[in-house]
């Protein structure tokens, strides 16, 4: 049984290494793709303002909200990072958080839900649902080709249920096996280290739902 345990361990150290691995690679590609870009465009636009004789109020505003924005979107990006934050906040309100992000980016429309009466999930099975919600988020908004995203949380029964849909273009679900599913796949490995369970179903052309099952405790 100390074996067993301790093998239990090693897998979720090891898998929480991964997922931190990969919420950083993901954070660091939003800083430089979103973050950077609107950094850019401020800069032209107060090197225009610069450049001009006469001072262009509304040119001046445009780059104050181009600021502002970045700031913004820091600000986000922190919070996404932030274990402590998260584990304090709940799992529905730190998703609907991140719903509000790419909503506000304007990558696609999204949807949030709940299902009978909010119950608390263990620290670490939290903190790994989370990472799994972020990671079929990003999966969405780099393959799916969706123009909405929605995700209900189901209370009910001895298992928290998190079902993520997308209207995307979906797969083959041959793609699980091959590079292409690595994330998706990885998925799957998390949730049993916290004795649940992840699901994927796609068809091609109506898109892909995941979904997570987590025990409470």
């Amino acid at each position: 049984m100390k074996n067993v345990k301790l093998l239990n361990e090693k897998a979720s150290l090891q898998m929480q290494l991964e997922m931190q691995e990969h919420t950083f690679n993901t954070i660091s590609n939003e800083i430089h793709d979103n973050v950077g870009q609107i950094l850019s465009l401020a800069k032209v636009q107060l090197n225009i303002i610069d450049q001009s004789n006469i001072l262009d109020k509304a040119l001046l505003y445009d780059a104050k909200e181009s600021v502002a924005k970045a700031m913004a979107d820091l600000r986000d990006i922190a919070k996404s990072l932030n274990s402590e934050r998260i584990q304090q906040s709940g799992l529905y309100e730190n998703t609907r958080h991140e719903l509000q992000r790419i909503s506000r980016a304007g990558l696609m429309e999204t949807f949030i839900k709940s299902e009978g009466e909010e119950r608390a999930v263990i620290e670490n099975n939290r903190l790994f649902v989370f990472r799994m919600i972020q990671e079929g988020l990003q999966n969405i908004m780099k393959h799916s080709k969706a123009s909405k995203v929605s995700i209900c949380f189901d209370y009910r029964g001895k298992y928290l249920i998190v079902s993520i849909s997308d209207n995307g273009v979906g797969f083959d679900s041959e793609q699980l096996l091959g590079k292409d599913g690595l994330g998706l796949k990885n998925m799957v490995k998390r949730a049993t280290v916290i004795g649940g369970e992840a699901k994927i179903k796609s068809t091609l052309g109506e898109g892909t739902t995941i979904t997570i099952i987590s025990p409470y405790e």
